[in-house]
């Protein structure tokens, strides 16, 4: 078990039980303790290993209490994964999840998100097209001219149907990556989409993800996100979470803004901290899919150009992680404070952090420590969190593309990064009633 203490309250504490071929969770979060269980697919000694594997292996939860359903709206929805997380804390603290409406300018993920989550409404649109509302001020200062409306009429039909608003806006204007327009980037302001449709729809609870340098944002995303929520009736918390800390196999983090109205939400910081784990490695994550056969759909394979090969091989052949200047293109070999360009992964270590560019060697370490080829998306996409059976194939007549696939895998959250979130947000006492629905 663990667990920390704030002001001699327990803040979130978790227990495993092995029960013939079931292993049971208990998981206290505040005042709210809840018990779930799992089909056993390892048995390893390694409690939450094994429970992470279970659900990677797409077997399905049984929470043995019910606290009634949660509603929700994605915006930026992507293929799904702070949703996934999200539904992941919601059934183990004993809710239902029930999707009511996905948003993205992106049709395919869309489809893929609804196919998965059995999303009720599929929007595919700017999320800045669909509502109406203007900000005057900055940071503490910004407050809406006028109550936020939506104009679109299917997204109308979430008022008053929404519980939680999940949303991870473009973070491409905020990434340490972007040298041009960080920090100014015009897409930073779809940020303020979310306190709108939150306001908007009448959800109770709000959670937002970003990478950490969102807080730098030159025109305050996150503290006039803060404001104006807080000027609605909502009680905001804000932090950083860990997937790694939390002992998922990859060294990634995002920034989480957290509102709930009639309770403040758990600083997301404490809770990961109390429900820290020993750091498991990339090949506790990948290991069975080492050779697994090439099928078009998850298992494609990536065209490398000959240099592209020569370097692959000059790392097995000299059995090196790390790529020297001499082997890298000429615009390198000066020197890059991208060291890990053209690596090869450590099976003993965790993941870097996944991004789009995992099929290709000059977009980070992402070259399979034990063959001589990248990462499949299969591979990244149990690294991201995704279960075994998640269909990224939404339609019978099509396979989506590697490029579809790298861009959806690679842009999603880490779902145990979602699923601390979640439970950051719903623990602890119930001062409002979730939805009963169908």
């Amino acid at each position: 078990m663990t667990q920390l203490e704030d002001n001699q309250q327990l803040t979130a504490a978790s227990s495993f039980e092995i029960d013939g071929d079931r292993i049971h969770r208990t998981l206290s979060v505040g005042g709210l303790t809840a018990r779930s269980s799992y089909p056993v697919v390892s048995s390893t000694g390694d409690d939450l290993g094994d429970w992470w594997r279970s659900f990677l292996g797409g077997q399905t939860i049984t929470p043995e209490q019910n606290l009634g359903t949660i509603r929700g709206l994605d915006l930026f929805c992507g293929p799904g994964g702070l949703a996934l997380g999200f539904t992941q804390a919601c059934r183990e603290l004993g809710f239902d999840f029930a999707s009511e409406a996905a948003i993205d300018d992106d049709a395919g993920a869309v489809d893929v998100y609804a196919t998965n989550h059995g999303t009720k409404r599929r929007i595919s649109a700017s999320v800045r097209s669909l509502i109406d509302f203007q900000v005057r001020g900055m940071g503490e200062k910004a407050r809406f001219l006028y109550e936020p409306e939506i104009l679109d009429g299917v997204a109308a039909e979430l008022v008053g149907n929404v519980d939680v608003v999940l949303a991870g806006p473009p973070c491409q204007g905020h990434s340490n990556l972007n040298n041009h327009t960080r920090r100014t980037d015009r897409r930073n302001e779809l940020y303020l989409t979310v306190p709108a449709f939150a306001i908007a729809t009448g959800a109770s609870m709000v959670v937002i993800e970003n990478v950490p340098a969102v807080i730098h944002d030159r025109q305050q995303v996150v503290a006039s996100t803060k404001s104006l929520l807080e000027a609605a009736g909502y009680e905001v918390t804000l932090g950083r979470a860990f997937a790694d800390r939390l002992g998922w196999p990859q060294t990634r983090q995002r920034f989480f803004l957290l509102a709930r109205k009639g309770a403040t939400p758990f600083d997301i910081e404490q809770v990961g901290e109390a429900l820290a784990s020993e750091q498991r490695s990339l090949w506790w994550a990948i290991q069975d899919l080492e050779d697994e056969a090439v099928d078009g759909k998850l298992v494609v394979e990536s065209g490398y150009s000959d240099e592209n090969l020569r370097r692959i091989d000059w790392l097995f052949d000299n059995d090196e992680h790390n790529l020297p200047p001499s082997e890298r293109p000429e615009c390198h070999q000066e020197g890059t404070t991208y060291n890990a360009v053209y690596g090869r992964l450590f099976r003993d270590r965790p993941a870097p952090t996944i991004t789009t560019g995992f099929m290709t060697p000059g977009r980070g370490r992402y070259i399979h420590p034990t063959r001589r080829r990248t990462l499949t998306p299969h591979e990244a996409a149990r690294l991201q969190g995704f279960p075994d059976g998640y269909n990224f194939h939404p339609h019978s007549d099509k396979v989506s593309s590697k490029t579809q696939l790298g861009k959806w895998i690679g842009d999603a959250v880490p779902m145990p990064l979602g699923y601390v979130a979640g439970l950051a947000v719903l623990g602890g006492d119930i001062p409002w009633s979730p939805s009963s629905v169908d």
